[in-house]
């Protein structure tokens, strides 16, 4: 069966078939890079022979569940189901070829030991890599020791947010060797740099290729969700500047300064999809354990039918909970796990109809990472009630007071239920 995959034309030209040690990928929201990478992933597994890749991230897990759906859905995409099996545990997608599409977490030194001891990888790819360290690159790059020679290579991609960080300052912040294509202002667009890295105690000249996309690359979006990004260049220049110009930014002021707004009165919830419930736990005496439960009608259109933050103890909060449940029976309660999450998931999960399906779910990836990384759906598909009790409105209240600069926080509790909404929640997760 012949199926036709096109392939977004920045990326193709350069990205595709590059020969470089290392591809970086650099783009905000609707950049497509993400999307690109997946299918790279299945093209390569498919193609080559002896391939292994490893998917890595930040998070304490060790699988980013969006990357790892996403590329189920390119496999989907390009019709060769039947070539290629998931693994739950350890989590891998495996081609009847023998190739290997591994996911593993890359946080915490533990998790990094444990990356050492993998064998004969071709390929990495770290999404979210905005704070990668130069001993991480180093490290990643001399674990490319598997399959053939020319196939091994380093794939980075991350949003432009962290400036003075480790990509910013060695591949922006200094004149590239040759450049393919500029921005309109004149910046390198694409462009590659030779970069000296000493591994094993040599010193190797490493040939780095960088690609800058934005929104503007990508000729799948739709007139709408392209004037929603135009839209900042008056309202938002920071997002602006990262979002339609591709510059690193450093994140300051409200993260959320408004929401969509709506009227349950006015809303029919036999209409809905489906009916999620988050449950977060609290995890310090500054925190709240909090409730969200979130009818999905589309991609776009994500209500917050009901919340509640409180900080009193489990056998107090629990009845509650509960009792919110009860009322607006979701199909599915997601509860974060942890070690008084098996309590909250055990006591819903017996206290309330048989037909609700309650699951736990991790979440100990940076939680302001995680913020900031879903903040634009938020920003975009979420809609709260503007008829909302005291209880519900203290909740959004506390969701408006969150700011991009990580050190004004005193709390995240609520704006975090949402963010694990959208990143666990929401079956198919949200991907810059």
């Amino acid at each position: 069966m012949d199926v036709k995959i096109e392939v977004l034309p920045l990326y193709y030209d350069y990205a595709l078939e590059a020969t470089h040690d290392v591809v970086i990928l650099v783009g905000g929201r609707n950049s497509g890079k993400s999307h690109f990478m997946e299918q790279l992933s299945v093209l390569h597994s498919n193609n080559k022979k002896d391939y292994k890749m490893v998917v890595v991230t930040g998070v304490e897990t060790n699988v980013e569940a969006g990357v790892k759906e996403g590329i189920l859905d390119r496999i989907d995409d390009f019709k060769l189901n039947n070539f290629y099996e998931e693994r739950k545990i350890p989590p891998k997608i495996i081609h009847r070829n023998g190739n290997e599409i591994l996911f593993k977490g890359f946080k915490s030194t533990r998790q990094q030991k444990k990356f050492k001891e993998l064998k004969k990888v071709t390929a990495i790819w770290y999404e979210e890599a905005e704070d990668i360290t130069y001993e991480e690159f180093k490290a990643l790059q001399n674990q490319l020791r598997g399959g053939n020679k020319k196939d091994r290579r380093l794939y980075l991609s991350l949003n432009p947010v962290n400036p003075d960080g480790f990509i910013d300052t060695t591949f922006f912040q200094k004149k590239p060797h040759k450049v393919f294509e500029y921005f309109e202002d004149g910046r390198p667009k694409v462009f590659e740099v030779n970069l000296p890295i000493e591994l094993e105690n040599e010193t190797y000249n490493i040939n780095v290729l960088v690609v800058c996309s934005t929104f503007k690359d990508n000729k799948f979006l739709t007139a709408a969700q392209k004037a929603v990004i135009v839209e900042y260049k008056e309202t938002r220049p920071d997002l602006w500047a990262m979002l339609g110009e591709c510059k690193f930014t450093q994140p300051e002021g409200a993260l959320l300064k408004h929401l969509n707004r709506f009227s349950l009165s006015k809303l029919d919830l036999n209409q809905a999809s489906r009916i999620t419930a988050i449950v977060d736990t609290a995890t310090s005496g500054d925190d709240n354990a909090t409730l969200g439960i979130y009818a999905e009608y589309d991609d776009e259109h994500h209500y917050l039918i009901d919340a509640f933050k409180d900080d009193g103890d489990a056998d107090t909060v629990i009845p509650q909970m509960i009792q919110h449940i009860k009322k607006w029976k979701p199909q599915t309660v997601h509860v974060e796990k942890n070690h008084e999450g098996l309590y909250f998931k055990s006591e819903i999960d017996k206290n309330t109809p048989s037909s609700i399906i309650v699951k736990d779910f991790f979440s100990s990836e940076n939680k302001h990472k995680k913020i900031l990384g879903q903040s634009g759906r938020m920003r975009e598909h979420l809609y709260v009630r503007d008829d909302g009790d005291h209880t519900y409105n203290e909740f959004i209240n506390r969701v408006m007071a969150y700011n991009k600069d990580e050190k004004k926080n005193n709390h995240d509790d609520c704006i975090d239920n949402v963010a694990m909404y959208f990143k666990h929640g929401n079956k198919k997760g949200w991907l810059w």
